[in-house]
């Protein structure tokens, strides 16, 4: 049967209009999906170790969520938001409320991560308006994060490939080096390096001037190239600390992270600091429809009621009551079922299996907290020297594994923004030992296949 990255598209190759996201790929047509499976209509059957794209926790084929669309549509689906509030969007934003951690007063939904990472870096603005401090203007994010595809989450993006061909519309946002223990930019190691990571936007907030910051935007793990990147234990509270002192907002960008995915409500509960507003997107919709929300703090929200002033942003489908009642009943899901525990159960059965990789070739690091996992994968173990960006090795990978039934997240440019490979893995909650035990046999033999095609 051929590869679904390069065999023939089943029966549809001849009717495809699509402009897919790689030009010259044939790619599979998804039938079905149950579990942690997807099948496709030749009759392959895919684990989905990718999660989606890190979206799907609860599992595929869950009937509670098409039936909660359902309920929804037959009462009706769009009711706009400038008109009217819906009893699924207060709900959710109840519940998304309760998740998050002590202090969040409100939730303004959105359509998707990127735009909920809009949306904050326009409420950022909005706010020190508000304040009376018009001038702090710049947001500092950090270098190979992902915050999104429009024109505002990508002037955040740290990712040079992304940035690269749209440079010319960007806003001109500082970065700084994310904690890269395995490799870090400092030369130090952790413990007793003092968290030069952290110090590193104290030192970036002085040469912009810190009354023209307005906030700083973190993950707190690293999805995308940088293969589930944990930071140390201090970094986040140190963060914290130096957004207090220089009254910047702390932004988290949880759009991977939300709603269990490293076993906690987010990830920022692992260290327990509170920033001042949250984003999310992804698994609080489980998958079953575009979602995306802004968390926001008591003390952002506060600012805008005591001034008597609206936020001056919409969406014509934030906060579509059919998004809503779909989130809503993903939360109550994972919920019922108490899976955000066993997140974290399967994550340590998955992080146990994963590390016992490490002994193969091209394997230099094996990283990660709940669900979300990531390998790098190197040249050489001993200097780290990673494979150039024309070799595609972390496509390679993806290849093997999905000529073998495993979905997996490539990555490119953890390095440099260039060079430098990962593969990530974010698979359902609902996912059993066995089914781990298949996702691990698959990606050691997909590295394997790999390693002996480069001669590594």
């Amino acid at each position: 049967m051929p590869c679904p990255y390069t065999g023939i598209m089943n029966d549809l190759t001849n009717t495809d209009h699509v402009f897919h996201r790689e030009v010259g790929r044939d790619y599979p047509v998804a039938a079905r999906a149950s579990g942690v499976y997807i099948y496709d209509t030749a009759g392959r059957r895919y684990l989905d170790g990718a999660g989606g794209y890190f979206v799907v926790n609860i599992g595929h084929g869950v009937t509670e969520i098409g039936a909660a669309i359902a309920d929804q549509l037959a009462r009706f689906a769009n009711a706009h938001t400038s008109h009217f509030t819906s009893e699924a969007e207060q709900k959710f934003a109840d519940r998304l409320i309760a998740l998050a951690p002590k202090g969040f007063a409100k939730v303004w939904m959105s359509t998707s991560g990127s735009a909920a990472n809009e949306t904050a870096l326009k409420l950022v603005r909005h706010y020190h308006l508000v304040n009376g401090e018009p001038q702090r203007t710049r947001i500092i994010a950090r270098w190979n994060a992902y915050h999104g595809g429009t024109i505002g989450s990508l002037s955040m993006t740290g990712q040079p490939r992304r940035r690269d061909p749209f440079e010319p519309y960007l806003l001109d946002f500082p970065h700084i080096e994310p904690p890269y223990c395995y490799r870090c930019p400092f030369n130090l190691t952790n413990p007793g390096c003092g968290i030069a990571c952290a110090d590193a936007l104290e030192r970036e907030i002085r040469r912009v001037g810190p009354q023209y910051v307005a906030a700083f935007i973190v993950e707190p793990v690293s999805g995308g190239p940088l293969g589930a990147l944990v930071p140390p234990a201090e970094y986040l509270p140190r963060i914290r600390e130096i957004c207090d002192r220089h009254g910047i907002l702390m932004i988290v960008d949880e759009i991977i992270t939300a709603a269990g995915r490293t076993g906690r409500n987010f990830g920022v509960d692992h260290w327990g600091v509170v920033p001042d507003i949250i984003t999310a997107a992804k698994g609080i919709g489980g998958g079953y429809l575009p979602i995306g929300a802004v968390i926001v703090h008591h003390r952002v929200y506060d600012a805008f009621e005591r001034k008597g002033q609206s936020f001056r942003h919409g969406e014509t489908f934030a906060g579509h009551s059919v998004v809503a009642a779909a989130g809503l009943a993903t939360l109550e899901y994972l919920e019922r079922h108490d899976l955000i525990r066993r997140a974290a159960e399967m994550g340590a059965v998955l992080g146990a299996r994963l590390k016992t990789l490490a002994a193969l070739p091209l394997v230099g690091d094996v990283r990660g907290l709940g669900l979300l996992w990531g390998l790098e994968l190197v040249r050489d173990k001993a200097t780290k020297a990673p494979f150039p960006r024309a070799l595609n090795v972390s496509d390679m990978v993806a290849r093997e594994c999905a000529n073998r039934g495993l979905l997996v997240v490539p990555g490119v440019g953890a390095v440099d923004g260039i060079d430098g490979d990962t593969v990530s893995l974010a698979p359902p909650y609902i996912i059993t030992r066995a089914e781990i035990a298949e996702l691990v046999t698959i990606l050691g033999q997909a590295i394997e296949a790999v390693a002996q095609k480069l001669g590594a």
